[in-house]
């Protein structure tokens, strides 16, 4: 005689394929960021400077503020606070956006953009 066991569906925690599926999108920033800004910037904690400043915690942060990086006068009196609304045009053209920068990378497509600002404000406490 066999007896039948009933069998249980082990799932994963609620929100499971969220949080996997926004690690995956981290990622995926985190290499287009690699690819279109890492010659010339960090995005470690403790990261230093290259050619640019070092934009770990950039999100949120007012432009041209990091101390230790020498930055155009458009940028150090710029005023502005860098979110979605700002690195947007910035990142497709810097010069356009703020002229007087000295940034000369351009990125046309918004879905690799976008990638690099969700990238960064993963980087910083003010999300």
């Amino acid at each position: 005689m066999v007896a039948l066991l009933p069998v249980l569906a082990v799932r994963p925690p609620a929100g499971h394929a969220q949080d996997s599926a926004a690690a995956a999108d981290v990622q995926a920033g985190q290499r287009q960021f690699e690819t279109s800004c890492g010659v010339c910037h960090t995005a470690g904690k403790d990261g230093g400077t290259r050619q640019g400043p070092n934009l770990y915690g950039v999100f949120g942060r007012r432009a041209g503020t990091l101390p230790g990086f020498s930055y155009s006068a458009a940028l150090r009196n710029g005023g502005w606070v860098w979110d979605e609304t700002t690195l947007d045009p910035w990142i497709a053209n810097a010069q356009a956006a703020h002229p007087g920068t000295v940034m000369n990378y351009r990125q046309a497509n918004p879905a690799k953009r976008k990638l690099v600002i969700d990238y960064l404000k993963s980087l910083s406490s003010s999300q």
